[in-house]
């Protein structure tokens, strides 16, 4: 439940303004939650926590990476449940200008505390600088072993010279008193006295002394020769042993940064291809509206011709009409005429009088509607002096009808033909190919 008295900014946090609908509230909060998802944040180890409290509803106090991180995911289950009841949202707004007014104003008194190492970068690094000092401190002691092993290799040599000396000048008496003990030198060599007996059983003695001295001391400096290779071989083993730690934890940190770049890379993957859906989802949503706005103006455009023609064939059905009124009326004038001249024919002629009357009444009548028509400019010269309309209304339309090329306009049905027309030979009458069937299969 939300608290009763609200503090923050509920429409910055989502990022709507304060007129948004309910559409645009659920938008912008499935987009933060989407934001703080476990999935989109890897590297966040308390991203799973804080996005369970978001979808609870709890507000607590973890410890995030930034500010932003610490703002939003507690207060976004707040802000989208005040603002999409429209109850609680009406309280909110009668707040929301002190709200403002104190958002406006933050309280520098109360900084926020510095953002946390990642944990696992804090742990490899303890790691790494204990495996460092660990190595540093036996490779000083490998280099104090190694001084220490020359220096006993050293006395050792120097030791093994003077026993080397020693055992030649003990050689060299043994030698001569093998000498002075043969045939030889009993014969020919000097005879010593007694002194110089003594000194060379002295010097004998004493060289044997100095050499069983040097044996000890000699022993002894191979032995500490050989306990320092031990050590100093036992030291490098523990050194190997902590490079190759050392270098199984890079290795780790290299696939855990490996990872994380992975995860980076596939994030934004995720992002552009959702920008590129947007984008997508935007081009085809103007597309669909210029479509709809084409098919409008088609629309309206077909509607305006379809007035346009329905007017243009009204008037020509009308002018229709009053041609053939007018060809009716002339038809009956003229009949009325003959009737007329009939009837004022005397009785008393005979057959053949009577037609010869009949024909120079009716040659005098086409004289006269020759000359009519010439005045009035309905009749061509060399025609004959039967009005047009009457002509075209008796004529049975049976002769061949001659082609004609070009533009004609059809007078049964005053379309326009654009290549060609018809024209029947006994009247003269000019149709379209439809209504010249239409007139020869009438009669």
């Amino acid at each position: 439940m939300a608290p009763s008295q609200a503090t923050e900014d509920y429409y910055k946090f989502l990022g709507i303004p304060q007129s948004a609908g309910k559409d645009a509230i659920r938008a912008s909060y499935r987009k933060l939650a989407l934001k703080y998802h476990p999935d989109r944040n890897p590297n966040n180890p308390q991203a799973t926590a804080q996005f369970q409290l978001v979808r609870s509803g709890l507000t607590v106090n973890v410890t995030a990476t930034t500010n932003a991180d610490r703002m939003y995911p507690f207060q976004l289950e707040a802000a989208y449940s005040t603002l999409f009841d429209p109850e609680r949202r009406r309280i909110y707004d009668l707040q929301y200008d002190s709200i403002k007014r104190t958002s406006a104003t933050p309280d520098t008194s109360k900084n926020p505390p510095p953002p946390q190492a990642d944990s696992s970068d804090h742990l490899y690094k303890l790691q790494i600088d204990k495996l460092d000092a660990a190595i540093q401190q036996l490779r000083n002691r490998e280099d104090e072993l190694a001084g220490q092993l020359s220096k006993a290799r050293k006395e050792c040599n120097e030791s093994q010279m003077s026993l080397d000396r020693l055992q030649a000048v003990a050689d060299m008496d043994a030698k001569e008193e093998a000498n002075r003990n043969s045939w030889y030198g009993y014969f020919f060599s000097k005879q010593q006295s007694e002194e110089e007996k003594q000194a060379r059983q002295r010097r004998m003695v004493d060289n044997r002394a100095a050499r069983t001295v040097r044996e000890a001391e000699l022993n002894r400096l191979k032995t500490r020769v050989n306990t320092t290779q031990s050590l100093l071989d036992d030291l490098r083993r523990q050194i190997l042993a902590k490079v190759m730690e050392k270098h199984r934890l890079q290795g780790q940190e290299s696939k855990r940064q490996e990872a994380i770049r992975l995860a980076e890379l596939r994030r934004q993957q995720a992002m552009q291809k959702e920008r590129e859906e947007r984008a997508r989802e935007e081009a085809d949503r103007r597309r669909r509206e210029e479509q709809a706005e084409r098919m409008r103006k088609a629309q309206e455009a077909e509607r305006e011709w379809r007035a346009e023609e329905a007017e243009r064939r009204r008037a020509q059905e009308a002018e229709r009409i009053r041609r053939a009124q007018e060809a009716r009326k002339h038809k009956e004038d003229l009949e009325e005429f003959f009737r007329q001249f009939q009837e004022d024919l005397p009785k008393n002629f005979n057959t053949g009088e009577t037609h010869q009357g009949a024909r120079q009444t009716k040659t005098s009548s086409e004289r006269t509607q020759r000359g009519t028509g010439s005045r009035t400019g309905n009749s061509a010269p060399g025609r004959s002096a039967k009005a047009p309309e009457d002509r075209k209304s008796s004529c049975l339309h049976r002769s061949w009808w001659e082609k004609e090329e070009g533009r004609h306009e059809c007078e049964r049905c005053l379309d326009t033909t654009r290549r060609f027309a018809f024209r029947c030979p006994s009247c003269c009458m000019v149709a379209c190919a439809g209504c010249r069937d239409i007139l020869k299969r009438r009669f």
